[in-house]
């Protein structure tokens, strides 16, 4: 009679397991790089000064590459060669294009990093101030509210130009001239039969304007003073509108501008 012999061992077919996927390196910190220049051109609205946005400028073009070597050591967490990105990170649009081709496939990050570092390359505060000139000043003195000037006080709704197109009885002739500080202008005209000249200096620094104020005021060749140049800018800026309710004063003798050249 046959006996079946116990199975000691029991063939069992191999298995094979797929390797776990590894985590996909994230986006990390080349979105930082890339909205750093918007981020700047919303922060230099707040910019007092040149000197303040040239800082505050500097400081977007250090974070940036420093953002982007910082991206790299997290993708070798993720154990990405990044071998071949080498120094690409001190160019972040190149390292940004370099990168999102290895690890994700696609370049569209690049496109949208460039356009958005064009963008703030060509309307910042600089570029727009390099379009600052003789004419633009001309031109933007007359329009300007009489309150703007540092040292006028009280309540107007007229501009610098339509107070003095009123008090002269013949059409105004502006001259302006490109200063170390910024721009003087001068405005010519006649009351009374008698030539005047008013003169405006706009401080500006390439960036951001500063003090704006009245100089100088002559009447016939000869400058005013004290109570005569006071009287001239109240009649000028104050009487000559009836519908406005201001006042001028002087910064050293109540007048409607600084004595100080």
């Amino acid at each position: 009679m046959y006996e079946q012999q116990p199975i000691t061992e029991q063939y069992m077919p191999p298995q094979y397991y797929a390797p776990a996927a590894k985590p996909k390196a994230p986006i990390g910190y080349i979105l930082y790089a890339m909205f750093l220049p918007v981020i700047g051109l919303f922060l230099e609205r707040y910019a007092v000064s040149a000197i303040v946005a040239i800082i505050m400028w500097a400081l977007v073009l250090i974070l940036m590459p420093i953002t982007c070597a910082l991206d790299k050591k997290m993708l070798v967490k993720y154990d990405v060669n990044t071998e071949s990105l080498g120094k690409t990170f001190l160019c972040p649009p190149l390292y940004i294009y370099k990168r999102q081709a290895m690890v994700r496939g696609e370049k569209m990050l690049c496109v949208a990093c460039v356009t958005l570092l064009i963008g703030a390359i060509f309307t910042n505060g600089f570029i727009k101030g390099m379009r600052i000139n003789e004419e633009t000043v001309e031109a933007m003195i007359p329009n300007t509210a009489v309150t703007q000037l540092s040292n006028f006080s009280g309540k107007s709704q007229s501009t610098i130009g339509e107070c003095l197109k009123a008090y002269s009885t013949k059409d105004l002739k502006w001259s302006t001239t490109k200063q170390s500080y910024g721009f003087d202008s001068v405005a010519s005209g006649v009351h009374d039969g008698k030539d005047f000249k008013v003169t405006f200096k706009l401080e500006f620094d390439g960036f951001a304007y500063h003090d704006f104020i009245i100089t100088a005021v002559e009447v016939d060749g000869k400058a005013l003073e004290k109570d005569d140049r006071k009287d001239f800018l109240q009649a000028c800026f104050v009487d000559y509108k009836k519908s406005d309710s201001s006042s001028a004063t002087d910064s050293s003798s109540n007048a409607g501008a600084s004595s100080s050249q």
